[in-house]
């Protein structure tokens, strides 16, 4: 039902408004009255009738300035038919330009306001049918944009790049609100539960699978807004995974990835109460490689039969899952950092993955175990070798270490034998003049130097000759911080230096300190700082012009 306020000064029109009119034949059912402009005001702002019949000319407060007030109530939609004499004509003029939506002249026909009200009553009903259905409608889409979001993302990841396809996504992309994916390179980001399975039939609840589900994608979604600064989406996948595609406007973005994959991973445990596997792919793409990526993150996720969950598998990234966890020894090169930087006790317990090492080679008989070993075990010598390790024993007599191994017919005696030869290796590198602490400088120098470039782990870790793995640990070691935080560090004491100089516009300052983004820039600059880069100008007296 409707309402209307009566507005005039004169009781005899206001009451017999009131009283003639058959309101309720109109849909109206509440009628308020008020005596003049200001009175009606604190009535219409209270109580918003809607429909109001004013007279213009009233002693404290004209229609006319009390429809003007009523025009700064945003979210009140009114309407308005004014009462005027013959010669108010110019005030009606500035009445409708007010929202009014007609005028009668006194004296008050009453077939002819009753034809007005009819009219206005008909508008407003149509105006709230419109209002409805149009949030019936928003409803509707909000609720069907997940889903179709869900959809699309499905179709791009899951399926090989088609060509003929790129228009269509492309649009689809854009009329979903997803359009940053043609705009920079992403990253993927694939959660799985570990013994997903298991888990469900030890707990034996009903409908425990979705539960665990549900929690785990409110904690990476939350995870993914507090905590990552490019634009992400997530959505779960036919493997009942969550997947998280991350934008990498910058270099600095994958480093970022592996904190957030090592975040999400130890909130899961929190709060849901599970063990969980991600896969983070190594390299950002272009939208027409995210396939590649998931591929290659599921291949990641493979690696947990061998190395157990509740870890993150990437080749990208600042390292630090893998600091508190036994090192890799698959390949000779990490090996060889190993023997290099690492403590007896860190080649101890890097060895403890030597048996799974072995089982994946998936080799059938004892000799040809032997035979392996012995490969991987010269593969790092001539590694040490190549990085100054003086023995050459093993050049000279490489069937005394064939011998060696022969001996010895089960796993763990071959591992103990493997792990002696890497203990003695490890000894020997501590008595040369190298050490962790000049790698350390080294990479710090690159960064000072090159700090405006595209750097990253793998770049650096490159130039100084270690793997990124390692190259992470040494920054921990030596500085107490990871790689990214050290680049940042730098940039942003530039980019302080560079804020105080008003030639620098922000975007250029962005620029010169290694980030093409000036909005990430920004927002990077405010975590760090607290202040957005203007806001940090005007604190030292700084005013863009």
């Amino acid at each position: 039902m409707l309402s209307v306020l009566i507005v005039d000064d004169e009781y005899e029109i206001r009451e017999g408004l009131r009283k003639r009119i058959p309101w309720r034949d109109y849909g109206i059912d509440t009628i308020f009255v008020a005596d003049d402009g200001d009175v009606a005001l604190k009535i219409a702002q209270e109580k918003r009738p809607d429909l109001i019949v004013t007279d213009i000319k009233m002693n404290r407060m004209s229609g006319l300035d009390f429809l003007g007030e009523l025009q700064s109530i945003t979210d009140y939609n009114w309407k308005a038919v004014l009462i005027s004499g013959y010669d108010d004509f110019e005030l009606v003029k500035q009445a409708m330009k007010l929202r009014a939506i007609d005028y009668i002249l006194k004296p008050i026909n009453t077939d002819e306001l009753e034809r007005i009200v009819l009219k206005a009553v008909d508008l407003m009903v149509q105006e709230k049918l419109d209002h409805h259905n149009q949030e019936l409608i928003n409803n509707q889409v909000q609720f069907a944009v997940p889903k179709l979001r869900e959809e699309l993302l499905r179709e791009i990841v899951e399926n090989e790049y088609d060509l003929y396809r790129e228009t269509r996504i492309s649009h689809r992309l854009k009329a979903l609100k997803l359009d940053w994916m043609t705009e920079m390179p992403m990253l993927i980001m694939i959660v799985e539960v570990d013994d997903l399975k298991a888990v469900v039939s030890q707990k034996g609840l009903a409908g425990e699978k979705e539960l665990i589900l549900f929690g785990i994608g409110n904690v990476v979604s939350q995870t993914l807004s507090e905590d990552f600064l490019a634009p992400t989406a997530l959505f779960s996948d036919s493997n009942q995974r969550w997947v998280a595609l991350l934008g990498c406007p910058e270099s600095g973005m994958v480093d970022q990835s592996v904190l957030l994959a090592q975040v999400c991973l130890k909130r899961i445990n929190e709060f849901v109460k599970v063990k969980a596997s991600i896969g983070l792919s190594s390299t950002p793409k272009e939208l027409n490689h995210l396939h590649e990526l998931d591929v290659e993150c599921t291949e990641w996720l493979e690696q947990k039969a061998l190395y157990g969950g509740n870890r993150l598998f990437t080749e990208a990234g600042d390292g630090e899952d893998r600091e508190s966890s036994p090192l890799s020894i698959l390949e000779p090169i990490e090996v060889l950092d190993l023997v290099k930087y690492g403590s007896d006790e860190e080649i101890s317990a890097s060895m403890d993955g030597f048996v799974n090492m072995v089982k994946s080679w998936e080799l059938g008989s004892l000799k040809d175990i032997q035979q392996h070993i012995f490969k991987w075990l010269m593969g790092v010598y001539r590694g040490a070798s190549a990085a100054g390790w003086p023995d050459r024993s093993w050049e000279r007599d490489p069937i005394a270490l064939w011998e060696q191994l022969e001996q010895y017919d089960h796993l763990e005696s071959l591992k103990e034998q493997a792990e002696a030869c890497l203990l003695v290796m490890a000894t020997d590198f501590r008595k040369l003049s190298t050490c962790s602490c000049q790698i350390v400088q080294e990479a710090e120098k690159i960064i000072r130097t090159r700090y405006a470039e595209n750097l990253s782990l793998q770049l650096v870790a490159d130039e100084v000759h270690v793997t990124p793995v390692w190259l992470s640990k040494l920054f921990k070691k030596e500085k107490g911080q990871t790689f990214l935080e050290v680049l940042t560090d730098i940039r942003m004491a530039k980019a302080k230096d560079m804020l105080g100089d008003l030639k620098y516009k922000i975007y250029q300052v962005s620029y010169e300190v290694g980030y093409k983004d000036p909005v990430y820039f920004t927002k990077l600059f405010k975590k760090q700082l607290g202040v957005t880069p203007k806001e940090f100008r005007r604190q030292r007296g700084v005013v863009d012009v």
